[in-house]
């Protein structure tokens, strides 16, 4: 049975269905017992329709300009 970190570390292969079937049901056994690799799971599903629904949002003018001169002062201040 996998711990907490192998159990995020594998959720990709998890969900792309990358894994064989014996190391899924290892992380399967794990997720039934953790509530917090659960919602971990939950969020991390969650992640891409989020991003889609903030980057279809257009930034307001005034954001996109505050942003793009505090970025310049930033690369000016580095070099």
């Amino acid at each position: 049975m996998y711990n907490c970190k192998d159990s995020i570390n594998l959720l990709m292969d998890y969900l792309d269905g990358e894994m064989s079937p014996e190391d899924a049901q290892h992380l399967r056994e794990h997720l039934r017992g953790c509530a917090p690799c659960v919602d971990f799971l939950r969020t991390y599903k969650a992640t891409p329709g989020v991003c889609k629904r903030a980057l279809a949002q257009a930034m307001p003018k005034e954001v996109a300009e505050k942003l793009t001169e505090f970025l310049r002062s930033k690369i000016k201040s580095a070099s």
